[in-house]
């Protein structure tokens, strides 16, 4: 009888393990994120906005997190309130959810507003038309441009955004930690000043790995001429110190050469100039770190040269 039972306990307790198992194996696990790099200029002179909002879900459990970095041509890097971790109480993925310091109405694809009343800032963006995107298996993600005004302190700054949106499934950076995320990543989001800021060009241009795994994709938008882009030549001329076994590149000098176009096409290539105005050094693992900084060059098309400005992303 005892055997029995025995018997009888083993098997419920195998069949509520492996349903509960199967209950986890279910449970989504998932990370959105958009992100907006803004760059525009009134006459107290020109300001960048850079704005993420991530989300996540993981077994059942929603998060939610800001992180916004703003630099003054005059003032510097201006400390944002209300970055960081918050509750996603609405349990929104597909849209950023709002939390005390930064509320949100619309959409990228139809016009998005971003509004902090703490750090007295609105950024009016207009449609973002898409012009590159990735798709694998467990990853959407989109790349685009439009323009947009940022309203900051009585300031009207118009200017112009290059977005980032991305649907990544099965894996969640809020919850879990992962160690092949990042291979010396950098992220260009530049303004080619022709005409006014809001109708500056936008060049967007990321590039990772090091040698013979460096790979380099992007995209150039001249209002009416548009291409994909790579990155030829490719050389970080200046390095800068850092707290850690690893330096911050300060400087960079490429050629932007055509892949395909749309509209007139444009000149096969362009040399591409850039160095640190200065830098935010946001996080710090030793072996490797997170920073944005701002950067001034100039893209030199057969001769004629635009000056350029924007973040560079960083992530060693």
């Amino acid at each position: 009888m005892f055997l029995k039972i025995s018997s009888l306990l083993l098997h419920v307790t195998l069949l509520i393990f492996v349903c509960t198992g199967s209950a986890v194996a279910a449970d989504p696990l998932a990370y959105y994120s958009d992100y907006f790099s803004f760059v525009g200029k009134d006459e107290s002179g020109y300001l960048l906005f850079a704005f993420d909002n991530n989300r996540g879900v993981d077994k059942g459990e929603f998060q939610a997190e800001h992180f916004g970095i703003l630099y003054d041509q005059f003032q510097g890097w201006v400390d944002l309130v209300g970055t960081g971790d918050y509750n996603n109480l609405s349990e929104s993925l597909d849209r950023m959810p709002n939390s005390s310091a930064f509320q949100f109405s619309g959409h990228p694809s139809k016009g998005l507003t971003i509004l902090s009343r703490v750090n007295d800032l609105r950024l009016e963006i207009n449609p973002v038309s898409i012009l590159m995107t990735d798709k694998r298996r467990d990853i959407d993600q989109s790349w685009g441009n439009t323009a947009a005004v940022l309203y900051w302190q009585g300031r009207t700054i118009p200017g112009r955004v290059i977005y980032e949106g991305l649907v990544h499934r099965n894996w969640n950076r809020l919850t879990r930690s992962y160690t092949d995320t990042w291979d010396n990543f950098q992220g260009f989001y530049l303004a080619a000043k022709v005409g006014t800021p809001a109708s500056w060009q936008d060049i967007y241009l990321r590039s990772e790995g090091l040698d013979d795994r460096h790979r380099t994709r992007g995209f150039i938008d001249a209002g009416r001429k548009k291409a994909s882009i790579t990155a030829t030549d490719f050389e970080v001329t200046r390095k800068g110190w850092a707290l850690g076994f690893y330096r911050w590149n300060k400087a960079w000098r490429m050629k932007l050469q055509q892949v395909q176009s749309s509209g007139a096409s444009l000149p096969p290539f362009a040399h591409l100039e850039l160095n640190q105005v200065s830098r935010h050094n946001v996080s710090n693992w030793v072996i490797g770190g997170f920073a944005m900084s701002v950067v001034e060059g100039t893209l030199d098309v057969n001769g004629h040269k635009i000056e350029v400005l924007g973040f560079a992303e960083l992530i060693r």
